[in-house]
């Protein structure tokens, strides 16, 4: 069977590929991938010349170019016209998804813009390699502000706002949009703070489902050095240093051990003796036990 192979030369001006594929399909023809748009097959009784005419009639007025040749093989796999559009739509689809992140990722570089970062490098990785840009963005942020990009000499109205910033998030971790709701700050007010406390090591970030979310570093617990705990030589000693360190409103054991610089043994003897003297009493706040001193006896 002789075939005629269409080959379009579309303009921006014309018809889409898809309409110009409609037009031929009315006579016979066949979409397919490859070198050649459609191919028309010559039926038997059909004639060469007619065919070409009748291929031509049905593309006058698309504003497109076309070019024909004739053949016995199919030169290229053919394919239906609902495995076209579907490729078309995938395209389609995943071109809508990459335009929608790159979106995402201006709107953070202008962020970043606000707070004195250079952007320049991020913003042409993002138009080249989006994939390389989400790598290295994570640590781009915290590695310049490590380098005091962000002004550290603040005014006491911003260490105001620095404190109330910090005092609504917690350790587990805040977005930005409640920060900004929580504080009632602008948006660039609360970047802003946020760079002032990431520099400052107060806080850290990360990025939770799109979202950036900011949390407390929580400062390390540090042993305290045996050289600080100085025992007492006697009973009475350790009883004057215990009665030294009891706080108005009442201390804890621990608080005693660690302002009198006591070993927990001897504070524990100590407040035995004083009890029982009647100098020193105890009261329960919840589940905690405080000792006070009593009204009758002076330090």
């Amino acid at each position: 069977m002789i075939k005629i192979y269409v080959k379009f030369q579309i303009s921006s001006d014309g018809e889409s590929p898809k309409q110009l594929v409609e037009r031929l399909r009315v006579i016979g023809g066949i979409p397919l991938v490859g070198e050649y748009d459609v191919e028309v097959p010559l039926q038997e009784a059909e004639r060469l010349f007619p065919k070409l005419e009748a291929i031509h009639r049905a593309l006058k007025g698309s504003r497109a170019y076309y070019s024909v040749t004739t053949g016995i093989e199919t030169p290229k796999v053919t394919a239906s016209q609902d495995i076209i559009e579907e490729e078309a739509r995938k395209i389609s689809d995943d071109q809508k998804m990459l335009e929608l992140r790159k979106k995402m990722y201006k709107a953070k570089l202008s962020r970043w813009r606000e707070m004195g970062i250079d952007t320049g490098t991020l913003e042409e990785l993002l138009e080249t390699d989006i994939e390389r840009f989400k790598e290295v963005s994570k640590t781009y942020l915290k590695e310049h502000l490590d380098k005091n990009k962000i002004v550290e000499d603040v005014v006491r109205d911003l260490k105001q706002v620095d404190e109330e910033v910090y005092s609504c998030i917690d350790d587990l971790g805040v977005n930005f949009d409640s920060i900004c709701r929580l504080c009632n700050l602008t948006e660039n007010d609360s970047i802003l703070s946020l760079g002032r406390l990431i520099s400052a090591g107060k806080i850290t970030w990360q990025t939770k489902d799109d979202k950036e979310i900011y949390m407390r570093i929580l400062p390390k617990k540090l042993a305290r050095p045996e050289e600080e705990i100085m025992s007492a030589q006697t009973p009475e000693q350790a009883e004057g240093r215990v009665l030294a360190n009891i706080k108005i409103r009442g201390s804890t054991v621990k608080q005693i051990c660690r302002d009198a610089r006591l070993p927990e043994g001897q504070v524990m003897s100590a407040l035995a003796d004083l009890l029982k003297s009647g100098r020193v009493k105890s009261a329960k706040r919840g589940a905690t036990t405080v000792y006070v001193l009593a009204p009758d006896f002076p330090r």
